[in-house]
């Protein structure tokens, strides 16, 4: 996997390969494993890919894979860094994608539709290049965990943030059938809750002086998928919500 330094660090994508964003590479990756598992054989667009790992990662099971993203510079570093012949990039506004309706037999859209003004346009891209049938992985951070006690997102990049409910309800506009997991904690991090030794949102706003300043630079380099798991138990207090949706066989969107 590349290391994503030729990419400046702005806090509105995850990069590998820095290890004080490696709790969030690493939570990102947990999605992308649960996509990869679902992305056997089939025909894959990654919408809003990001630096590329993840396309590349679904490439290693999937017939092909397109990763669409904005920001040219971006994919730009994604050709660069991740080549597979059944792998390519594409530079597109992820609520009017340039692809047939659909193309596709699974969309991958992972911690996209809370930075999106027209989050409706954007599921709608999803399911239309989807074809009947097909399935979507789509993921978005808990508004309950990730901006405690806030109805307004913390994170600057963040135009729109969603509990579980409010989530599975948009989606149910635009797909026959919605099922909705959860990004747990899991292990050392499980604990971590209890004991705040290391705080991964306020770190950013941390000055040098808070000793869990330097429990940060010392732990999360450690952080590994195993200390995450998928659940359906006790979703308002998941990190990140996970959806698998399914276009329905014939027409567009939800029931």
């Amino acid at each position: 996997m590349a290391e994503a330094t030729s990419l400046e660090l702005t806090g509105e994508r995850t990069l590998p390969g820095i290890p004080r964003e490696n709790y969030w590479f690493t939570r990102h990756l947990v999605s992308y494993k649960v996509a990869r598992e679902m992305s056997v054989g089939k025909r894959v667009i990654d919408i809003g890919c990001g630096e590329g790992y993840g396309p590349a990662l679904l490439a290693e099971s999937a017939h092909d894979v397109l990763g669409v993203d904005i920001a040219e510079e971006v994919m730009r570093h994604a050709r660069a860094g991740y080549t597979a012949p059944n792998l390519t990039f594409e530079v597109m506004d992820v609520s009017s994608l340039d692809v047939p309706g659909g193309s596709f037999d699974l969309a991958v859209s992972l911690q996209v539709i809370e930075h999106l003004a027209d989050e409706s346009g954007y599921l709608q891209e999803i399911a239309r290049v989807l074809e009947p049938g097909g399935a979507a992985l789509v993921t978005t951070p808990n508004r309950l965990t990730i901006s405690p006690g806030s109805d307004t997102p913390i994170n600057p990049f963040h135009i729109r943030e969603y509990t579980p409910e409010e989530f599975g309800n948009e989606l149910a506009h635009h797909f026959a059938r919605v099922e909705i997991s959860g990004i747990f904690h899991a292990g050392w991090l499980k604990l971590n809750e209890r004991v705040r030794a290391v705080d991964f949102i306020e770190f950013y706003r941390m000055s040098r002086l808070n000793p869990r300043y330097w429990t940060h630079r010392l732990l999360t380099p450690l952080v590994r998928a195993s200390a995450f798991r998928v659940g359906t138990t006790g979703l308002n207090r998941c990190l990140d919500i996970l959806a698998v949706c399914t276009r329905p066989l014939r027409g567009g969107g939800g029931d």
